[in-house]
C-alpha cells in the first residue's frame, strides 16, 4: 500500500510518547486505528520499528533511524505549512519595489526600514530605475510598486503621493552666488547647467526646462550624469549649477552648497504608484504599512 502523511506522524507521536495510549490521544484517534497503522508503516518498508510488550514499548535499531530521519521531514513540513499560510495572509514573500534618486535619497529608506522591521518574512527587491522606466515596468507587471518623480496618471493604475520636497539649486561652495541665502531661478540664468541625462531624467528635466522657458531663457547644459553622484560631481568641480530637490539635505556633500529657490515654491512629489488588477497579497500588506505611515504624518488619502 502507499504510504502517506498519516502513517508517518502516527510513528513519529508514538515514537516520542512510547506509549499507546498517550500517542492515541495525542492524534485523536482509537488505539487498534493507531496499531493498525504503525503495522502498515512496518509492513512496507519491510523492518518492524518497535518491540511491544504488555509493559513498554520500545524503538528498534531501525525504528530509531526511521524516527531521526522522519523528524526532520516533519520540521519541514510544518516550516512549509506556516511559510504557506503567511503567504496566503500576504506575510510571506517577495515585492518588486523600484525607486529613484529622489526617492531613496529621501524617506524612503527609513520606511523601507520600518517594513522590514514590521514584516521580517517579506524580502524586497530593491531596483534602481527612472520613472519613464518605471511607467512601463508597471504596466508590464515587471514591478510591484515604483516610487517615482511625479505623478503616473493611468486608468490601470494606483498612487498615493508618497513624499515631497523643494526645488533647491546646488553650487560649488566657491561659486560666487553662494554667498546668496535664497536664490531665484531668473538668477542662474546666464550659468551653465548640468543635469541628467535625457533617457533617465526626461520627466524632470521637462518639468524644470518648463519654469525657465517661462522665465524667458533656456537653461545652456554644460554636461550631464547619469546618477545623482556624477550631477554633484561635476558641480563641485565648477562645471555648472544644478536643480536638485531639497533630498539632498539627507545626504552629507562636501564641496556644494544648496539654496532655496524663492521663486519656485511647487513642491517636488515622489509618487508611490502600482497596478490596480495587482492581487498580490504581500502588495496589501505593503500598502497597508504604507497607508498607516501616512496617516502616521497627518498626510491625507
Amino acid at each position: 500500500m502507499a504510504l502517506d502523511l498519516r502513517h508517518f506522524r502516527a510513528f513519529l507521536v508514538l515514537g516520542n510518547e512510547l506509549h499507546f495510549g498517550r500517542a492515541a490521544n495525542t492524534l485523536r484517534i482509537a488505539q487498534p486505528a493507531l496499531s493498525k497503522t504503525v503495522q502498515q508503516l512496518e509492513s512496507e518498508i519491510g523492518a518492524p520499528l518497535l518491540t511491544r510488550t504488555t509493559r513498554r514499548v520500545e524503538l528498534t535499531e531501525a525504528g530509531k533511524v526511521f524516527l531521526t530521519e522522519i523528524s526532520g521531514i516533519a520540521g519541514q513540513i510544518d516550516l512549509a505549512i506556516t511559510k504557506t499560510r503567511k503567504a496566503a495572509r500576504g506575510l510571506q514573500g517577495e515585492l518588486r519595489v523600484a525607486y529613484t534618486d529622489f526617492a531613496i535619497n529621501g524617506k524612503l529608506p527609513e520606511f523601507l526600514r520600518d517594513f522590514n522591521l514590521a514584516h521580517p518574512d517579506i524580502h524586497l527587491d530593491l531596483i534602481f530605475m527612472p520613472t519613464v522606466r518605471q511607467h512601463v515596468a508597471i504596466l508590464q507587471n515587471s514591478i510591484d510598486i515604483g516610487f517615482m518623480y511625479g505623478e503616473f496618471d493611468h486608468q490601470s493604475t494606483n498612487s498615493l503621493v508618497f513624499d515631497e520636497n523643494e526645488y533647491v539649486v546646488v553650487l560649488a561652495s566657491d561659486h560666487p552666488l553662494a554667498r546668496n541665502e535664497t536664490l531665484t531661478l531668473t538668477e542662474l540664468k546666464d550659468e551653465k547647467f548640468v543635469f541628467g541625462t535625457g533617457d533617465s531624467w526626461v520627466v524632470f528635466r521637462q518639468q524644470v526646462f518648463a519654469k525657465c522657458r517661462a522665465r524667458g531663457f533656456f537653461p545652456d547644459i554644460a554636461l550631464e550624469a547619469t546618477n545623482s553622484d556624477g550631477i554633484f560631481g561635476l558641480v563641485i568641480v565648477g562645471a555648472g549649477v544644478a536643480i536638485y530637490s531639497s533630498c539632498i539635505g539627507n545626504m552629507a556633500r562636501h564641496g556644494v552648497a544648496v539654496r532655496p529657490l524663492s521663486d519656485l515654491p511647487e513642491k517636488l512629489p515622489i509618487s508611490a504608484v502600482w497596478d490596480r488588477s495587482n492581487r498580490s497579497k504581500v502588495l496589501s500588506t505593503f500598502l497597508k504599512h504604507l497607508r498607516n505611515h501616512r496617516r502616521g504624518l497627518g498626510a491625507g488619502e
